[in-house]
């Protein structure tokens, strides 16, 4: 599969059909302007900035500033990244293996109480703090089993740490 094929795949799963879209209009060109793409696409041009602004922060698109001489604004020219994928895909396998592991030990760590009635969860300081009832619907709160989350992140975070980037295993 190709990088821009990734890439792509990449921006929809993250960012929904639209960046997949984007990604594939850049794939097309050296360089476009974000008005040209919600031109091509028949979207607001602000959807489209702010839908490139997350492909950039997750490091998927680069872009040139210019400034237009005539108006004296900028405008931006994005492309596709030419950082190496694996890399990209590393850096999220790190973050998201940190963020799982905070959640699990967080899990771990904390006691919980649910609302039945509502579902909503407290911790055992917040459930004590509200005597113990609901402060939504004033369902009295019952303990809360967080083993399964604990088992699901566990096995979460045992399948990332085995994954290999290049492989795809």
């Amino acid at each position: 599969m190709s990088e821009e094929k990734i890439v792509a795949l990449l921006a929809k799963k993250i960012h929904g059909e639209r960046a997949e879209k984007i990604i594939r209009i850049l794939a097309e060109r050296v360089e476009v302007s974000d008005e040209d793409i919600a031109k091509e696409m028949g979207v607001d041009v602000a959807e489209v900035r702010r839908i490139l602004n997350e492909l950039f922060e997750s490091r998927l698109v680069k872009y040139r500033r210019a400034r237009d001489e005539v108006i004296g604004w900028y405008k931006y020219f994005w492309r596709i990244t030419d950082e190496p994928i694996s890399r990209i895909l590393e850096d999220r396998k790190r973050l998201t293996l940190s963020v799982l592991q905070k959640t699990l030990e967080y899990e771990k760590s904390t006691e919980f109480y649910i609302c039945p009635n509502c579902k909503k969860r407290f911790t055992l300081t917040e459930a004590d703090e509200n005597g113990y009832i609901c402060d939504e619907c004033g369902t009295i709160l019952e303990p809360f089993d967080n083993s399964t989350l604990i088992s699901k992140l566990e096995e979460a975070i045992r399948k990332l740490q085995k994954w290999n980037i290049d492989t795809g295993e």
